[in-house]
Order: C-alpha cells, then sequence, then structure tokens
C-alpha cells in the first residue's frame, strides 16, 4: 500500500512541477522605490517614478497600484495584493546590477499585464548587453503587433489575443531554434528563430543603468504589469502562473505529504525509545 501511494504521488507530481525560478518580481512591495526579486539576483530600482508610495501609482499613474489580475496567483495560491503602473513617461525598473543573468537556450518569461494603447512602442522588458533580448507592443501603420529583438534580429507577430484596458497572463516561451508568445495560456504565434538570433542568452552583471529593464530604458511602457518570472524551461501553458492545478493532483500531493510527516514522526518516536 505504501509503494503504491508513493508512486502515485510520483506520477502527480509533473503537473505541478515547477522549473526552477531565475527572478520573480511579484510587485507585492506597494511601497517604496525597491521592488523585490524573490530570488535575489536582481531586485528593481524604480526610476523616474515620482511617487513611490503605496498605491501611489492609482492616482499619479505611475508607481504602485492596488490594481490586480487576480487576488491570488492561480498557481501557487499566493495572496496578491498589489502591481506596477507606469504610463510611458520615462519611469522603467532598473534590475542591472552585478550579478550576471544567465537564461541559456531554453526558458520562460512571463507576466500579467493590463496595457493601455501604445502611442508607437511599449517596451515591456529588455535586456543587454553583449547579448540582447527586448520585447514590446508596437503600433505598427495603425496596428498593433508584438516587436521581439533576438540578438540582432526583429521579429514582429500578430496581437489579435491582445486586450487594451484588460489583465492577460503573457508568456515568451524560448527553446533553441524558436519562439513562442502565449496569451492566457492559448498559442498567440509560433515562429523559428534564425541562427543569428539563437542563444545563449546571457548577460554580464553590469550595474550601468539601462542595461537590464521592465518598462523600456526609456520608460515607454503604457499601462500595469504584475508577477513578472523568469524560470529556466520552456514551460508549456499548465505551468504558467495563471494555471489552476488540478484538484485531484491536490488532493494526491495532500495525501501524500500527510504520509511522508506520519512516518517522519513514527520514526521520531521509535528512535527516542
Amino acid at each position: 500500500m505504501r509503494l503504491h501511494l508513493v508512486l502515485v504521488l510520483v506520477a502527480a507530481w509533473p503537473n505541478l512541477g515547477r522549473a526552477d525560478v531565475i527572478s520573480y518580481l511579484r510587485f507585492e512591495d506597494n511601497g517604496g522605490g525597491i521592488a523585490q526579486d524573490q530570488t535575489g539576483l536582481m531586485d528593481g530600482e524604480l526610476i523616474n517614478f515620482s511617487d513611490t508610495s503605496p498605491g501611489g501609482g492609482d492616482v499619479s499613474g505611475r508607481g504602485w497600484s492596488l490594481d490586480v489580475p487576480t487576488t491570488t496567483v492561480p498557481l501557487t495560491g499566493d495572496a496578491n495584493t498589489s502591481s506596477i503602473r507606469m504610463n510611458g513617461g520615462s519611469g522603467y525598473i532598473d534590475l542591472s546590477n552585478g550579478y550576471d543573468l544567465n537564461l541559456g537556450m531554453d526558458f520562460t518569461i512571463e507576466f500579467y499585464m493590463k496595457p493601455d494603447q501604445p502611442i508607437v512602442a511599449s517596451a515591456v522588458f529588455g535586456f543587454e548587453p553583449v547579448n540582447k533580448l527586448f520585447f514590446a507592443l508596437i503600433v505598427d501603420v495603425g496596428e498593433l503587433e508584438w516587436y521581439t529583438q533576438f540578438q540582432d534580429e526583429l521579429r514582429t507577430a500578430p496581437v489579435d489575443l491582445v486586450q487594451i484596458g484588460e489583465w492577460q497572463h503573457v508568456a515568451l516561451v524560448m527553446e533553441p531554434t524558436e519562439y513562442t508568445i502565449f496569451i492566457d495560456g492559448q498559442t498567440q504565434y509560433n515562429g523559428p528563430i534564425p541562427s543569428s538570433g539563437q542563444g545563449p542568452f546571457d548577460f554580464p552583471g553590469d550595474p550601468t543603468l539601462g542595461t537590464r529593464t521592465i518598462g523600456g530604458d526609456s520608460g515607454t511602457f503604457r499601462g500595469y504589469l504584475d508577477e513578472f518570472r523568469i524560470s529556466d524551461e520552456a514551460l508549456t501553458p499548465d505551468r504558467f502562473l495563471m494555471a489552476v492545478p488540478e484538484p485531484t493532483t491536490l488532493g494526491l500531493l495532500g495525501i501524500g505529504a500527510g504520509w511522508i510527516l506520519v512516518q517522519t514522526l513514527r520514526r521520531r518516536r521509535q528512535s527516542s525509545t
């Protein structure tokens, strides 16, 4: 019976399996000039934000906001109480420091966004130096497009699933020769990456402002961002932050965890006698 339970637990675990998280800015800080990275790799400094008070962005249009996509992060169950608001007015989040950011060939960058209509370009993030990785919403001949830069290769993709003024989950999933953009877990675009634009995407630590940013180094992003996470695998939608774990899987994991706890307590009692 015990062996059977362990096998069931192991079989169920991949549904909730998580890749190693490289960086995760939750924007739960809701006040102050620093956005904490849960991994400690690259805390973000708020640049050109005149109001960094709790909820200040709801008034000024740039800063901490109480407007969130969901009060609980579906995958983790963590409470979500604040986000960051930008209005294209030169404010951005600087992630530059002396620590290297090593993404390699396979990785996922995901976040929630509630975008305003871009004027020209609305940059979500950009990483330099040496290698280049850039992701933005742009207006091209009156039409919205995704604009992505891999090294010196520039690519555009459709955005018909994007809704201006609405919270949505976005994921850029990178593999060695191709990339996929997901909106709320649905494939928006899949395309090849030319050899000249392929990784590894590794960014040496550089404390100079503007080499790694959320919102673009000139603060062009317009709208809200939340739950910005980088994982070291090409994740599938069932492992995105917006994914809701299957109840049966959670139940099995709970049973398995309970069994492990019982066995641990039993061994401790035996060893103490």
